[in-house]
């Protein structure tokens, strides 16, 4: 069977733009800049990662990160959390939430760990990664609170 040259090509390339629309928009994502937040009675700066390559690259590649800095793992579905320091060459803690923004677990990383460190509750929402000892050096233990108005306005204007 023959198609028209023309409406094949206009099909084509609007395929193309949707692809190309939906490749922009992750962009987008990803590069949208840090937000401030509170976590307790302290504040830190946080960037997101909520896309899947965002998540899978993590800390990855970086030599460090700053003090009341953070990267906030942002999930669709409360899950059990897995995490492993493949690649990254500095220790963090990382901190596991609840859907309602309490922190729940909190957990040393170490450099180039490749056993995958795993939350005990299976109801995550939200994993933060900072600075080593961050959270015990500021005293935020399970229970503090994560701004989730805060969170939810920066994920709204992405």
């Amino acid at each position: 069977m023959k198609f028209p040259a023309v409406p094949l090509l206009a099909f084509l390339s609007l395929v193309a733009s949707t692809l190309l629309t939906g490749c922009s928009q992750e962009e987008s994502v990803s590069q949208a800049g840090p937000v401030e937040i509170s976590l307790g009675d302290k504040s830190l700066t946080i960037e997101f990662a909520i896309t899947q390559s965002e998540q899978r690259m993590g800390l990855m590649g970086r030599e460090g990160i700053a003090d009341n800095h953070g990267m906030l793992f942002v999930y669709q579905e409360p899950q059990r959390m897995s995490y492993w320091m493949k690649n990254v060459d500095f220790p963090i803690d990382i901190g596991f939430f609840t859907a309602d923004g309490v922190l729940r677990e909190v957990y040393p990383m170490y450099p180039r760990d490749t056993l995958a460190r795993k939350s005990i509750r299976e109801d995550m929402l939200y994993a933060l990664e900072t600075r080593h000892r961050w959270y015990s050096e500021n005293n935020i233990r399970p229970g503090a609170q994560i701004d989730l108005k805060a969170v939810r306005a920066a994920l709204s204007k992405r």
